[in-house]
């Protein structure tokens, strides 16, 4: 009856205990329904006809929290269900019909814990399912926003040769100038009905305050940079430096014109003084500002056309001059165009005025390249001499050429350069001729931003190569850093080269994409495929993708050098101010530098997703051969290596292993020198240290504990005689206080009692000699006492029988 109840009580409390949710199953569970809906709306959206690239961003918009949400629950429920797994294996499964019973305890643990794991299993896989949707249908609104575009792409409207489409543009002119006139009247209707007119004006000169600052700000920003370009006295400049420079104003003069945009609207939005239809123009106005400053910005940060000094693309000052002057016109001119796209598209003008928008823009680019293309030819035309000086003085303008960022443009580049132009010109006339005008605005954009994109390209492989490979790897102070993170100057070389390389290769990529262009596919989408690469090998069951390889390689070239430099650390600066010996030094710093290695090593394959179990039974397998040859040396190693790491002993211990007993005086990777108390030297195997019993009087503090066991009469006062043995102890200087002495009765004798007195003492090495004092005391005080200690009496007989009295005259001897 009572094992009933005890069972009883184990099931209530098992159950109690895993009836609770975790808080992460929970929330998923919480938030499936919702979601659920919300795919399947969006599925169902995605599935009608005539959606507007607007249609399928905002699909695309509802659908991404709940893939982010999703991710996350994804990923932390795996954990949890892993961990219920592997507890339901550990615990066994249910033992057979003919073995013995198991307890009833362990049976509720079983079942709670596999009803957890199949509850929380089936939330994970409705979770997975969901997801796999989601991403599924991420993908439809990739592909049908990549059709769409191309379908736009592609169409054939208008010849640029067509009369009437300049006719129907004149003619829709006056209908977008009555709608702009009709839009600022609501405009001012609309912020009228929600601010006062002062209120307004207020928020007018907080705005034109606000762009003032931004630019006032940029401004003194940029004065130390111009005098930073001067350099001392005149001298030229270092690359890095003039990388550098380059680099921040490029930043400072992207980063003004669309911040002080964004603060106005914001300001203004943050009023509610924007209606829909103005806030979309606003937009685009914001995409305009953007292109100009951003296009500006990085064209002088490349070129920089006024200060010939921090110019890291080798260029003459005309050429440079040249191709920033045209390509800022080309900015102005794309900012123009899409602008007038806003008011198009706000407006709902009719379809021929946004046509010969688009065809103007296309235009007027192409003007600018040909333009372009004479006044480089009339440069270059003047002979190979005039080319060459050119080139020399670039040269000396910088410091020196840019390493893997290519040679200085000569005729020949140049000629390649205006080639493809001549014919991507071409291309674009021939498209607007035959009517394919978003053809032809798509071509002439990209040509434009190709030519900024170069231009950025050259200044961010500059400054990679001067900073990694200048700097680092050859420069003066190179040597200075190899030693300061501990790595040999040709390691360190080779890293910067690797690093380099590795970030001129995102560079370049991240270029091309920029340059060539999304062809419909929105930033969230390269967002989506940046985190779900699946381009990679498999090894047995782990998917290696690329982007793994890259961030395990990054993150082992960064772990081995910290791990490098925390062993120099300790070589250097932390074991020489221990008391330990140069062998024992030199054998830790190898073991950290052998632990650090191992751990980033194995860090970085767990970043790969590769099963170190399968690892660790290949390596297992591998050292089959070597285990069987040279099996003893190996074994003596490791025990040395875990001697040292695990320190269950240390020099000047005092132990006792295989019948010898003495000081440790030198621990090796091989064998451990002990000193015995007859001042012999014993060599012991590090393996019988590790795999036999050893007892180290030392290894936790050098107390020791002395027991002095007395017998004294039983007419004898027990308490004086246990007062006369803690004052012995007490009075002892190496006997310790705390713990204090004790005294027990440890037995009833014959005709005795049996006292112990036990105390610790401050040194175990002295222990022989305290017990031997508190000896002479307590037989001393004892005495003193008249307290006798019994003793077995024995007599000696000479001849006759026993008990017989010895002859008169007879001393016994």
């Amino acid at each position: 009856m009572l094992a009933a109840l005890v069972a009883l009580v184990v099931l209530a409390g098992a159950g109690a205990g895993f009836a609770q949710i975790p808080p992460e199953q929970q929330q998923v569970q919480e938030k499936l329904e919702g979601q659920r809906a919300i795919v399947d709306g969006v599925e169902a959206a995605l599935g009608r006809d005539g959606l507007r690239s607007s249609d399928l961003d905002d699909l695309r918009a509802r659908l991404d929290p709940v893939r982010a949400d999703l991710t996350t629950g994804v990923a932390a429920l795996d954990p949890l269900l892993a961990n219920l797994n592997h507890r339901v294996k550990e615990i066994g499964p249910k033992p057979a019909d003919d073995a013995p019973a198991e307890s009833a305890s362990i049976t509720a643990e079983r079942d709670a814990l596999s009803a957890r794991a199949a509850e929380l299993d089936a939330v994970l896989k409705q979770a997975k399912l969901l997801k796999v949707r989601a991403d599924q249908l991420s993908d439809r609104i990739t592909s049908r926003r990549r059709a769409l575009f191309t379908d736009q792409l592609l169409a054939r409207s208008y010849s640029v040769l067509d009369p009437s489409l300049w006719l129907a543009a004149a003619a829709a002119v006056p209908i977008e100038l009555r709608g702009i006139n009709y839009l600022l009247s609501d405009w001012a209707a609309y912020a009228n009905a929600r601010m006062q007119p002062i209120g307004q004006i207020a928020i007018g000169f907080a705005s034109l305050l606000i762009v003032g600052l931004i630019f006032v700000a940029r401004s003194v920003l940029a004065r130390p940079i111009r005098r930073a370009e001067l350099g001392v006295d005149g001298a030229p400049i270092s690359r890095l430096r003039a990388c550098s420079l380059s680099a921040l104003v490029a930043i400072l003069r992207m980063a003004a014109g669309p911040l002080a945009a964004t603060a106005v609207l914001a300001l203004l939005n943050g009023f509610d003084l924007l209606p829909p239809r103005v806030n979309e123009i606003a937009q685009g106005l914001l995409l305009a500002i953007s292109i100009v400053a951003i296009g500006v910005g990085l064209l002088d940060g490349a070129l920089a056309p006024r200060e010939p000094q921090r110019r890291v693309v080798p260029l003459s000052n005309e050429i440079a001059g040249l191709i920033f002057r045209f390509a800022q016109i080309g900015l102005w001119i794309l900012a123009v165009s899409v602008t007038l796209g806003a008011f198009h598209r706000a407006l709902v003008v009719p379809v021929p005025l946004s046509v010969a928008t688009s065809a103007a823009m296309s235009l007027c680019l192409v003007l600018v390249a040909s333009r372009s293309m004479r006044a480089l030819n009339a440069l270059s035309g003047d002979g190979d001499e005039d080319i060459t000086d050119a080139k020399a003085g670039a040269a000396k303008e910088t410091t020196a050429p840019t390493a893997d960022a290519g040679e200085a443009p000569s005729t020949s580049v140049l000629n390649w350069i205006k080639f493809p132009f001549w014919i991507l010109n071409l291309t674009v006339v021939g498209a607007l001729v035959i009517g394919y005008v978003s053809f032809a605005g798509f071509l002439s954009s990209r040509a434009l931003i190709a030519v900024v994109m170069a231009g950025t390209l050259y200044l961010v492989v500059a400054l990679i190569n001067s900073l990694f490979i200048d700097a680092l790897a050859t420069g003066p102070r190179a040597r200075h850093a190899a030693k300061l993170i501990g790595v040999r100057p040709a390691s360190l070389e080779l890293l910067a080269v690797l690093t380099a390389g590795l970030l001129k290769a995102v560079a370049i990529i991240g270029i091309v994409i920029l340059t060539v262009g999304t062809f419909g596919t929105s930033t969230s989408d390269l967002a989506d495929i940046a985190s779900r690469v699946t381009l990679g090998f498999t090894i047995g069951n782990s998917t290696v993708a690329i982007g793994d390889i890259l961030s395990a390689l990054l993150f082992l070239a960064v772990g081995i050098v910290i791990a490098r430099a925390i062993q120099r650390w300790f070589a250097v600066a932390i074991l020489p101010k221990t008391a330990f010996d140069q062998g024992l030094q030199n054998s830790i710093a190898t073991i950290i530098g052998y632990i650090g290695s191992i751990t980033v090593i194995a860090m970085a394959m767990g970043q790969l997703g590769l099963n170190l179990e399968n690892i660790a039974l290949v390596a297992g397998a591998l050292s089959v051969g070597i285990g069987f040859g040279l099996q003893s040396i190996v074994s003596n190693f490791v025990s040395g290596l875990i001697l040292l790491a695990e320190r269950p002993i240390r020099v000047g211990d005092t132990i006792a292993v295989k019948g010898e007993e003495g000081y440790v005086r030198r621990i090796s990777v091989r064998a451990t020198e002990i000193e015995t108390f007859d001042r012999a030297a014993v060599l012991i195997p590090n393996s019988d240290l590790i795999t036999g019993m050893v007892k180290n009087f030392t290894h936790a503090n050098t107390t020791g504990r002395v027991i002095v066991a007395v017998n004294v009469a039983y007419d004898a006062d027990a308490d004086d005689v246990r007062d006369i043995l803690i004052g012995c102890a007490c009075d002892h200087p190496q006997v310790l206080r705390s713990p204090p002495p004790r005294v027990f009765l440890m037995a009833f004798g014959d005709s005795y009692l049996k006292f112990e007195l036990r105390c610790v003492v401050a040194n175990v090495d002295y222990a022989l000699t305290v017990k031997s004092d508190l000896h002479f005391a307590v037989l001393d005080r004892l005495k003193a006492a008249k307290i006798g200690i019994p003793y077995t009496p024995w007599s000696i007989y000479r001849g006759g029988r026993i008990g017989e009295e010895p002859a008169a005259g007879d001393d016994g001897a």
